[in-house]
C-alpha cells in the first residue's frame, strides 16, 4: 500500500539561475512563519543561519565557519534567532560540549525588486481577442489564472514559492497514490498519462541516475514573465511528494532548467536528500 510519511522539505532550489540573480537576493527580506509569529529577516547573517538551517541541522560551530563570522558575531544573531522561536537548540547526543541548531519555523517569502519588471511573455491565446482562455477549458482558465496571480505578485514585489511549494507537496500527497508504480518507467509513463489529459504538460524520463524528468508545456511557468531563474515551485512540491514516497526517503528537487528562466522547457534533477546532504 502506497504511503507517504515525510514532509516538505521548505527548500525551494533552483540551479537555474544568473550570478549577479543570485548577489542581488542580498537584498531581499524573508518571511517566516513559527508558531506563536510571522517574522521579516533582513539581516544578512541571519538570513544565512536560517538558510543553512532549512537544508539540515547544523552544529553551532558548523554555522560560525559557513557564514565567515566571528564567533560572538553568530551568537548574537542565533540568540536573537532562539528567542523569536525561528530555531531551536539542543545538546549533540555525541558530544555534549556542542549544540545543535535546528530551524522550527517555516518560510513563507520574500519581499523582493528583483522580479518586478520582468518582461511579460506575449498572450498566445488565439482563441478570442476578448478572452486569454479558452471558453470550456477549464485547464486553460486554470493556466490563465495562476499566470495573474504570479505576475500580479511579482509586480507588488511578493514572492510566494514556499507558500506554492507547500501546496503543491499536499496536492501532490494526493496524486502519488493515483500515478505510483514500482517501476519507475512506468511511473513517470502514468505521471505523463495524468498531466496531458489535465492540461498540465507532458512529462518524460530525460534520466534515471540521478532521475531527471523534463516537462514541456509547464502549465506553471510556460506563460510566466522571464526572470533568468525557475519558477516551477509548485512543480516542485509536486514531485517531492510524488518521489519521496516512490523512493520511501525524503528527496530534494533541483530545478535546473525552466521556461521562466529563457529554456523552452522544464527540467528537474530529483535525488535522496540524505546522498546530498553527504
Amino acid at each position: 500500500m502506497y504511503a507517504n510519511k515525510y514532509e516538505p522539505s521548505g527548500l525551494y532550489v533552483h540551479a537555474a539561475v544568473t550570478e549577479e540573480y543570485t548577489k542581488n537576493l542580498d537584498d531581499d527580506i524573508q518571511l517566516f512563519s513559527s508558531r506563536n509569529r510571522v517574522m521579516a529577516i533582513d539581516s544578512q547573517v541571519k538570513k544565512r543561519i536560517l538558510e543553512l538551517l532549512q537544508s539540515r541541522d547544523h552544529s553551532f560551530y558548523e554555522i560560525v565557519t559557513l557564514c565567515g563570522k566571528a564567533k560572538s558575531t553568530i551568537s548574537v544573531h542565533v540568540h536573537d534567532l532562539l528567542k523569536a522561536g525561528l530555531i531551536s537548540s539542543h545538546t549533540d547526543p555525541d558530544d555534549s560540549r556542542k549544540k545543535i541548531l535546528s530551524l522550527t519555523s517555516h518560510p513563507i517569502g520574500r519581499l523582493t525588486n528583483l522580479d518586478r519588471h520582468a518582461p511579460v511573455r506575449e498572450d498566445k491565446s488565439e482563441v478570442s481577442a476578448r478572452l486569454p482562455f479558452e471558453p470550456g477549458d477549464i485547464a486553460s482558465f486554470f493556466r490563465w489564472g495562476v499566470r495573474v496571480f504570479r505576475t500580479e505578485a511579482m509586480a507588488l514585489g511578493i514572492n510566494v514559492d514556499p507558500v506554492l511549494e507547500r501546496t503543491g507537496w499536499e496536492i501532490g500527497r494526493v496524486l502519488a497514490p493515483l500515478v505510483y508504480d514500482s517501476d519507475l518507467s512506468r511511473m513517470v509513463e502514468k505521471m505523463h498519462e495524468f498531466w496531458s489529459v489535465h492540461g498540465l504538460g507532458s512529462v518524460t524520463l530525460s534520466g534515471s541516475d540521478p532521475i531527471s524528468l523534463t516537462v514541456q508545456g509547464c502549465f506553471e511557468c510556460e506563460d510566466l514573465p522571464v526572470t533568468g531563474h525557475g519558477a516551477c515551485s509548485f512543480d516542485i512540491g509536486v514531485l517531492s511528494a510524488i518521489f519521496s514516497g516512490y523512493l520511501n526517503e525524503p528527496v530534494r528537487i533541483t530545478e535546473i532548467e525552466c521556461y521562466s528562466a529563457g529554456h523552452d522547457h522544464c527540467k528537474f534533477i530529483i535525488e535522496q536528500k540524505a546522498r546530498v546532504n553527504r
